[in-house]
This record gives C-alpha cells, structure tokens and sequence, in this order.
C-alpha cells in the first residue's frame, strides 16, 4: 500500500495531468494517469514527476464542454468522443453527490458491454482510478475523484460493442480456448487497434462459437478466474509480442487491472467482467496472432522484481511501465516465472 508521501507524489501528479485530453496525436490515449499510478504502485514514486515532465510534453488541452449529458440522455451520448468532456461534467456531478463507490457500482456494468473502448484504455484508466481512490480512504480525494470521472468519461464516450460476442459455456481451459480460436491471416495494417478489431472481427464468423468454447470459472472462483485468464494472455504476450507488443499485452493489462478492483465492486459484476474482458482478449489474439509463429517460454532464470521495476522506469515507456507493475502484481499471488519474464520483455520490446 502506498504511504502517505507516495500518496501527495500520487495527487500532483494528477494534478498536472488534469487539464490535458483523454487523447493526443489522432487516437492515441493518454496514458498520464495511469502510469503515474502505477509507478507509486512499484515502488517508484520519485520517479514520477520526471516521468511526467517529459510525458506531458506529447499531451493535448481537455476539450470543452458542447452539450448536457442527462439520466434521460446518456444513452444517446455513448461512444461520441466528441462528447467527452460533457460525459466528464454529468459523472463529476454525479461522484460530488454519492460515495464513489456507488457511482462506479452503476456505472461499471452500463460500460461493460463496451469494454473494447479505446482498446481497453476506458476500463484500465478507470481501474487505476479507482484502486487510487480506495487507498486514499473511504473519504477519498478530490484529485482522485476527479481522475474517476474523466476515467468513465473516456470510457463512455470512446464506448464500443465489438461484434461476435458469446457467454463462454464449454469445456475448454483458457490455454486450449485460445488455441481453438480461428485467426486471420495475417493482421490488418494500419489504423487504431479497435478499428482493426471491429473490421477483422466481421471477417471471422466462427468467432462466436469459439468464444463460447470456453469452459467457465464456478460462481465462487470468478475473481481467481480472471487473474488465470490473464496469467494465460501473460504467455500469449510472451509468444506472440515480439510482432506487436502494444497489441497483446493489453490482453494483459485489462484483466489485470479489472482483477485489481473487482473487491470495490458487488460481487454480481465479476462474472460478466470475465466474460467481457475474454471476448476482448480473444479478439486481440484472432485479429492479430495470423502469420505469427510463437515463441517458446524462456528458460533462463529471469530478473527480480526490484530489477525489473527499476528497468521499466528506464525505459520511461508508459506501456512497459504498466505492464510491469501488472505482471508484478500477478507475480506477488502466484509466484510464476513467466509474469517476471513477460515483463522484462516489455521492457526489452519498448524501451527503444
């Protein structure tokens, strides 16, 4: 848990970030935040604030407000980015009337279908804002409340509903689900990764059918079911990142960071989060895992947990740094080499 110094480290520094965009250059999305939060989480709170000199260098201004959100009108508002900033007004609302935590409750599986949104950047920056407001204390803080609404914000109005989705209900494991996937030939080129998701997923119409091939975590094991799914995606990044590595490891970091904050939320949303963050992970593998050949597993012994916090923070590489402190945090509840493997490849694959 953060100290109190890593805390106020933790506050300036979204602070800072609060008056930039949720994204910068064309689509690509502000990772300020939640790199800034998982630095504290490593350990590496003093390495934040020259982090953030140099990354909010590449930052764009919030837009403006255009236009009221209202409990009459949001569903019309979801997945216009345009309408960011008023989604940010309507939740900033909301989050200074009612505990946090409710706010999130609600709003959590309204945004769920969506999960793709920003190539999962919606619920892994919300994610990091709301662990942040839980170790802040029951009370919370308004930097903190602040990021939660621009987090939901981003998530709302980048929502997006990938095609072919199916409630996993066979009998495969996660390991063999994958390799039963069917997968395009090769990735598409260019564009965003949710455009490329959207288009190579209308192409795959066995999509759904593998989806649900997957056998399901038992009621009470929901939680520790998404933490396997991602320790499996964890070795997909491993074989399959040298060819893209932002593309798999978000197959990574998702689940990792809904995993991290399925204790805030009531226990109900678990299974649809699993169910979410599979066809997501799934569909990164199908669209993008064609013409790959994998990799095998290391076999060396791999660096120590402080060694490899300490080179994700040297590459200064926002990617590097959250998959790092995600596979440590897998790391520290199932000892498994490939997590400390998978992030000292991050940080060989980015830190260029």
């Amino acid at each position: 848990m953060p100290d109190v110094s890593d805390n106020d480290v933790l506050d300036e520094g979204l602070s800072r970030l609060a008056a930039t965009g949720p994204e910068f250059r064309g689509g690509l999305s502000n990772h300020g935040p939640m790199a800034a939060e998982a630095l504290v989480r490593l350990g590496r709170a003093e390495a934040v604030e020259h982090w953030l000199d140099g990354y909010l260098n590449r930052l764009e201004a919030a837009p403006r407000p255009s236009d009221q959100v209202t409990d009459a009108t949001w569903r019309d508002a979801l997945g216009q980015l345009k309408r960011v900033a008023d989604w940010e007004a309507y939740l900033r609302a909301q989050l200074a009337e009612e505990p946090w935590r409710d706010v999130l409750a609600r709003w959590w599986p309204r945004l769920l279908p969506g999960v793709a949104a920003a190539a999962t950047h919606g619920i892994i920056r919300t994610s990091h804002a709301a662990r942040s407001l839980a170790g802040a204390g029951e009370a919370g803080d308004a930097e903190r409340r602040g990021e939660l609404a621009r987090a939901l914000a981003y998530w709302a109005a980048s929502y997006v509903e990938l095609p072919g989705g199916a409630r996993p209900a066979g009998t495969l494991d996660a390991a063999a689900a994958i390799r039963a996937l069917p997968v395009l030939d090769e990735p598409e080129p260019g564009n965003l990764i949710t455009v490329r998701l959207k288009n190579g997923l209308l192409r795959l119409p066995a999509m759904t059918g593998a989806l649900a091939a997957l056998r399901p975590p038992a009621d009470d094991d929901t939680g520790p079911g998404l933490r396997d799914l991602a320790a499996e995606f964890t070795r997909v990044f491993l074989g399959y990142g040298r060819a893209q590595p932002i593309v798999f490891l978000h197959a990574v970091t998702a689940p990792v960071a809904a995993y991290s904050v399925l204790p805030l939320l009531p226990r109900q949303l678990a299974r649809p989060t699993y169910d979410a963050l599979w066809q997501v992970g799934a569909s990164l593998y199908a669209v993008h895992a064609g013409g790959v050949t994998p990799e095998s597993l290391p076999a060396a012994s791999p660096p120590a947990p402080d060694d490899l916090a300490d080179l994700a923070v040297a590459t200064a590489d926002e990617h590097a740094i959250k998959l790092t402190e995600a596979c440590l945090r897998l790391h520290a509840e199932t000892p498994e080499p490939v997590f400390l493997h998978a992030a000292a490849r991050a940080s060989d694959l980015l830190g260029g």
